[in-house]
């Protein structure tokens, strides 16, 4: 029964995090906004499920990485501070580069260069990393999630084909929160 509790407490927190208006939104990004996105990835390792392979051990923790430079690292370093999923604790890695990326289970690009974006995806599409980005095209690229602004509210984007080819499962409860895409990338 608290298990039941924990896991109605945490979807209620969810829902109120993606209801949530970023002010300015309209204007440049804010430090409200990237808390926001912070508070979603820490709850996305929730409510994704990676497969049995993907870890060595019961207890090796969920690794969240930031590849290219954002606001987004400082308020993900401190959202997840402290926290554990599971018997999992939650890292944070800021990477200069991307030869590390496969190292992450959570892994945030916030990257301009498409070509080297594709690249990335691809490079760590087998490896089980959730990816996550902001970029407009980031789904249409092979991203499973994307962060998007929608009447000044955050909100996310998923490609279930990313997802399958990752061989992650993103739970129905997060899906209905946020919009869904089945955008294969050959």
């Amino acid at each position: 029964m608290a298990f039941l509790n924990t896991v109605a407490e945490t979807l209620f927190a969810l829902v109120l995090l993606m209801g949530l208006i970023v002010p300015g939104a309209a204007q440049a990004q804010t430090a409200d906004e990237y808390q926001v996105k912070a508070a979603y990835m820490y709850n996305l390792a929730k409510f994704v499920d990676w497969p049995s392979d993907a870890f060595e051990t019961a207890s090796q923790p969920i690794v969240f990485c930031v590849l290219g430079q954002t606001p987004l690292s400082r308020s993900l370093e401190d959202a997840l501070a402290g926290k554990v999923v599971g018997q999992r604790p939650l890292l944070f890695r800021q990477l200069s580069d991307s030869s590390h990326a496969g190292d992450c289970k959570v892994l945030f690009m916030d990257l301009p260069d498409k070509k080297r974006l594709r690249q990335i995806l691809d490079q760590v599409k087998s490896l089980h990393v959730l990816t996550v980005g902001e970029a407009e095209d980031f789904t249409e690229q092979g991203g499973i999630a994307r962060f998007l602004l929608d009447s000044g509210r955050v909100r996310m984007e998923f490609n279930l084909d990313a997802a399958d080819d990752a061989k992650l499962h993103v739970s129905s409860k997060l899906l209905s929160l946020g919009r869904t895409v089945r955008k294969a990338v050959k």
